[in-house]
């Protein structure tokens, strides 16, 4: 994007905000912290901005994910499928001990627990409306035995050496600060042969992120600079962290069209349970959604990573 698209793409935005007095001042907070506790106290309880119906629905799943839209249909559908997808790929189990870093309202921790038994989930997070929000429901489903979920860092995390056998971060890993650094945190509590696995959003393989636009969307999100690297520098890094058996599987065609016509859709005043993509193989590959994603923040690459901590 050159410079004088970012001009005019930014101009028009200021013109709006200034008209919008309130918007504004929400915006020059998030820009001036530059974190994303901000951006997802600011989201409530939709991962679609302008649609926070502050918890007054008790039926309403929170989950905070873009979806998996392979088969689904429902963006409940697609974020289960998703959380499917993650919980697949590091093969979670009855006798698993999880630690889940990000877990938004823990909407997926509930989902691992009901649907793979998983023995135990501990989980972080810096967002204290989440933890205490996430906290509540899991005691209303009677799983507080099983789900331990706790303000913290992904950075500095609050467990000993070789204490869990899965750690996961379902898009969560671009706000760490650095990544490299939870990498290393991962690596320490992991068991010997434990798994970690990302579901992660990257710039497209030889693209990094750059101009004003792209700065402003990445600190409004919280995304540190230090993460803007593509899927193979990713894989880099954690075989230089100290993983093994490391695999990428992309899968942005399943997820980028499908939730940018499901925020067409809710545009429109439709509501969640209203909505339904069909989308036509022309459509999942036509690179809409993507096009959309990388203007705001440059993220176009979204990508399932596994990897493992040796056995010896």
């Amino acid at each position: 994007m050159g410079l004088g698209s970012d001009i005019q793409q930014i101009s028009s935005a200021i013109f709006y905000l200034i008209s919008r007095p309130k918007q504004l001042w929400r915006e020059i907070r998030l820009l001036s912290t530059g974190s994303c506790v901000g951006y997802y106290e600011l989201l409530g309880d939709d991962v679609l901005e302008g649609h926070n119906q502050a918890f007054s629905l008790s039926h309403k799943p929170l989950w905070l994910n873009l979806g998996y839209w392979k088969e689904a249909r429902t963006y409940p559908d697609a974020c289960s499928a998703m959380a499917r997808l993650v919980a697949d790929t590091a093969e979670l189990c009855e006798n698993d001990t999880v630690l889940d870093v990000g877990f938004g309202f823990g909407e997926q921790d509930l989902f691992w627990v009901e649907n793979y038994r998983v023995k135990r989930i501990i989980g972080f997070n810096i967002t204290s409306s989440h933890v205490e929000r996430a906290r509540q429901r899991v005691e209303r489903r009677g799983l507080s035995e099983s789900i331990d979920l706790r303000v913290g860092s992904a950075t500095e995390i609050a467990l000993e050496n070789e204490s869990v056998d899965k750690v996961v971060a379902l898009e969560s890993a671009f706000h760490f600060d650095t990544r490299v650094r939870f990498f290393r945190e991962a690596l320490r509590v992991l068991k010997p042969g434990g798994k970690l696995v990302l579901a992660d959003v990257v710039p497209a393989i030889g693209e990094k992120p750059g101009g004003l636009s792209h700065w402003i969307g990445l600190r409004r999100w919280g995304v540190p600079r230090a993460n803007l690297y593509d899927r193979e520098v990713y894989c880099e890094k954690l075989r230089k962290s100290g993983f093994v058996r490391i695999n990428a599987n992309c899968i942005s065609d399943d997820v980028f069209p499908a939730i940018a016509r499901y925020a067409e859709q809710r545009s429109r005043g439709l509501s969640m349970e209203e909505v339904r993509i069909e989308l036509a193989a022309d459509e999942i590959g036509s690179g809409k959604g993507t096009a959309l994603w990388s203007s705001r923040v440059g993220l176009m690459d979204y990508v399932i990573f596994s990897a493992e901590r040796p056995r010896t």
